[in-house]
Parts: structure tokens; C-alpha cells; sequence
């Protein structure tokens, strides 16, 4: 399966063939079926594909809109975050993917349901910036945010955090045409 991706081209020719357009909840049905581990999809973004998602045997959804890069003016995963949390209640774990740069992002996420947020960028920047010593950095820069957002708002543990902690405009979450 890995064997020729010695060039960049042969890496992007493979990548672009594991990416299925005809894949929908049937297809996640099946891989439910023969897949006996935890089942986690990633890029839910609306209430009615979280159901659908957990209808499919989801353990775990992450609510996500890959940065930004597949749709152009995408709805941010932060604003998705609240229809999906009210959709699915505790029926499956609700991530948070998509726009977290820094520990207060982090907390947010939390704070607004999410049991995690999804770091990738920040790590690659460091990684890029200065190799696994960079990765460390920005790992230890969003901790060191998070502990000092949450002593702003008066917690020692992300466990205790909730909404009330946010102001969250009115109509955030709202309906969109």
C-alpha cells in the first residue's frame, strides 16, 4: 500500500486515490460493522450529520472544517460547535477541530462542550520553525495560555469549566440562510 511514495508527486497521487466522493452513512454503517474499535469522524458541521453520525455506530465526532481549506467562507467549527452539542447530547463525544491557535481558543472550546480541541497547526509551525524543539515550544506556549485564561477566569481545572465563563454574543449560533 506504502510502497512507491518516494516522491512528492507519488504521495499526492496516493493521497488523492484514498478519497472517496460516493462515501455516505451506509458506507459508515459497514466500516461500523467491521470495525469493532473506536469510530471517530471528523468534519461534522451540522446538527443533522451529527445525528446521522451517531445513527452510524460514531463514538466520537470532531466537529471540524479542516482549517478552513476545503470551502472557502466555511462556517467556523466554534460556531458550529453549539447546534451539534444540542443534537447529540451525550450520546457520542463532541471534539473540536478548526481554528484553535491558542490555550483561550482551547478553553473556549471546552468551556462551550467540546471534551477536546484539535491542535494540529500550531504544532507544525513549531515543527517547521524549529524541528521537534518547536513542537515542545508551541506545546508548551498553548499549556501556559490555557493556565493563565483559566486563573483569569478563576479555574485550576479545564474539568470545572463551562459557559459561564464565556460571553457569547447573542444569535451566535443562529441560523444561517
Amino acid at each position: 500500500m506504502w510502497t512507491g511514495l518516494a516522491t512528492l508527486p507519488s504521495l499526492m497521487e496516493w493521497t488523492t486515490s484514498q478519497f472517496d466522493p460516493a462515501l455516505d452513512w451506509d458506507a459508515v454503517k459497514r466500516i461500523r460493522k467491521m470495525w469493532d474499535g473506536p469510530l471517530i469522524l471528523k468534519g461534522i458541521m451540522e446538527a443533522e450529520d451529527a445525528k446521522l453520525a451517531v445513527k452510524a455506530g460514531a463514538d466520537a465526532i470532531i466537529v471540524s472544517n479542516h482549517g478552513g481549506r476545503q470551502l472557502d467562507g466555511a462556517l467556523s467549527a466554534i460556531r458550529a460547535l453549539p447546534a451539534i452539542l444540542e443534537a447529540v447530547g451525550d450520546k457520542v463525544e463532541v471534539h473540536m477541530d478548526s481554528g484553535i491557535r491558542t490555550g483561550q481558543d482551547i478553553l473556549k472550546a471546552v468551556a462551550m462542550g467540546a471534551k477536546g480541541a484539535y491542535i494540529g497547526r500550531a504544532y507544525i509551525y513549531g515543527l517547521g520553525a524549529m524541528g521537534e524543539a518547536g513542537v515542545t515550544k508551541a506545546l508548551e506556549t498553548l499549556h501556559k495560555e490555557l493556565d493563565l485564561s483559566m486563573a483569569f477566569c478563576g479555574h485550576k481545572n479545564i474539568m470545572d469549566v463551562s459557559r459561564d465563563i464565556l460571553m457569547i454574543p447573542k444569535g451566535f449560533a443562529g441560523d444561517w440562510e
